[in-house]
């Protein structure tokens, strides 16, 4: 950001940033999430939106995204995970032509 007289001027948007996250980043949770949902500010090239659930367990696997939204990508987690530390690593391109990664994590504690 941009400081001018005191007030901050936020750059020209060049990239693609999450502005809800379902569940929220860093939650811990009671049980496994059916989906997990990110909403972008920036219309998405959806044919190369990429997804990698790095599991408690120490694997990882790919995801796939099944939102019909230009904006929003959506997946379906495995219902088999077992309590403990999760990252969702994503890495998506805005059709303005800047790409974005980044990661959403959580935790499912079940005996919460």
């Amino acid at each position: 950001l941009l400081m001018f007289f005191g007030s901050q001027v936020p750059l020209a948007h060049a990239h693609a940033v999450v502005v809800k996250a379902i569940p929220s980043d860093r939650s811990t949770l009671a049980s496994v999430p059916p989906e997990i949902v990110l909403q972008f500010n920036a219309t998405l090239e959806k044919k190369l939106v990429h997804l990698k659930l790095e599991r408690a367990d120490g694997s990882s696997q790919t995801l796939t995204d099944r939102a019909p939204e230009a904006a929003v990508v959506r997946c379906t987690l495995p219902q088999d995970l077992i309590p403990g530390a999760y990252t969702l690593k994503y890495k998506v391109l805005a059709t303005d032509g800047h790409a974005t990664q980044g990661v959403l994590r959580f935790t499912i504690d079940a005996g919460r």
